[in-house]
């Protein structure tokens, strides 16, 4: 067997920070497509591979090779579907959520202080290395795209300042049918609550609540609130990347409008990562739109979709309502906060 490092069918499938070592798999063309999550749900049977040091991980990635463009998202919002679609170009490998990604995201805010298993060079090398393997395609593909886990957000302006050429879109959607499709399902909710702790530091870091800042803690937000919080915070974040330095790199997607004017707002996406619109009939046609994007099997049309929305805004009108309000009363408080949260 070539080692992994030399060899594109392998991809860094698990990273372990305290034992300081990559699990590398093999994966071909058809299982990374089937793939909804690069993690252990899409384990191949009889899977090849095996740990490799960390420090194996090479120092820089190769020239020829250009940076994997990036979904990012507030979770819950269509990413899959987009990734999917992306699939209508012939030459894109979609590479869905892969798992070391999130287990660096995670680590990541804690990179400066003592604790941190990574130095700042060693956590920006590591990112570099695992994006420029994501970034190399099975042949005959010759670019990638990677839609990131929706708690990975912190990575998006480090990636940014790594990978120049790099581009990203950054998908959310309205507060309340985010709300509603969240709490439709607990596993959702507890998925949001998960990662509303780096939500909120994100949103405090950015000075926007002032002298009430000490007043918005997790422990005193409920469920509802904390999801209502998390959008808050991600579109406050996707605001400032919008409006920063990199903001030429990114584009502001909305799942809503895709679903009302597919061909514009895919157009637009095309447009951003360069491909070729004539591919944008076969993404029309594709049969992600009649699927459940993260079990294909599933038929999910957007008519189903509209109902179970329908049935979540009733069934959890006041839960909804509860969120709706805490967004509310701060935008309130902090005109400059609203004029963010509203892009």
């Amino acid at each position: 067997m070539n080692s992994p490092l030399d060899d594109a069918g392998f991809l860094p499938f698990k990273l372990d920070l305290v034992g300081r070592r990559v699990l590398w798999l093999q994966f071909d063309a058809a299982q990374r497509r089937e793939a909804a999550f690069l993690d252990d749900r899409a384990l191949p049977a009889n899977a090849q591979g095996g740990w490799m040091p960390l420090d194996a991980m090479p120092a820089r990635a190769s020239d020829a090779i250009a940076p994997a463009d990036a979904i990012f998202h507030i979770g819950h919002c269509g990413s899959t579907l987009l990734s999917r679609l992306l699939d209508s170009w012939p030459h894109v490998q979609g590479l869905r959520e892969p798992l070391p990604l999130r287990t660096l995201a995670e680590a990541w805010p804690e990179v400066q202080q003592p604790q941190s298993r990574l130095s700042s060079a060693q956590a920006a090398q590591l990112l570099r290395a695992l994006w420029s393997r994501w970034s190399q395609p099975l042949p005959p593909q010759t670019r990638s795209v990677v839609k990131a886990t929706s708690s990975c957000n912190g990575l998006i302006v480090p990636l940014l300042e790594l990978q120049p050429p790099m581009r990203a879109v950054l998908l959310d959607m309205p507060l309340r049918p985010y709300l509603a499709t969240l709490l439709k399902s607990p596993a959702s909710v507890l998925d949001a609550a998960a990662a509303a702790g780096e939500r909120l530091r994100d949103l405090h870091a950015r000075g926007y609540l002032g002298k009430d800042a000490d007043g918005v803690a997790l422990h005193a937000l409920t469920l509802p609130q904390q999801c209502a919080m998390g959008w808050l915070a991600e579109r406050v974040r996707f605001d400032a990347i919008a409006r920063g330095e990199h903001g030429a790199r990114v584009v502001r997607l909305d799942f809503d409008a895709l679903l009302a004017q597919p061909v514009e707002q895919l157009h637009r996406v095309v447009a951003h990562l360069g491909l070729d619109p004539a591919g944008l009939d076969d993404a029309m046609a594709s049969p992600a739109w009649g699927r459940y994007s993260k079990a294909q099997t599933h038929g999910y049309s957007r008519d189903d979709r509209a109902h179970d929305l329908a049935l979540a805004l009733q069934r959890h009108a006041a839960e909804i309502a509860e969120g709706e309000a805490w967004v509310e009363v701060l935008l309130q408080r902090h005109p400059s906060l609203r004029a963010a949260a509203t892009g």
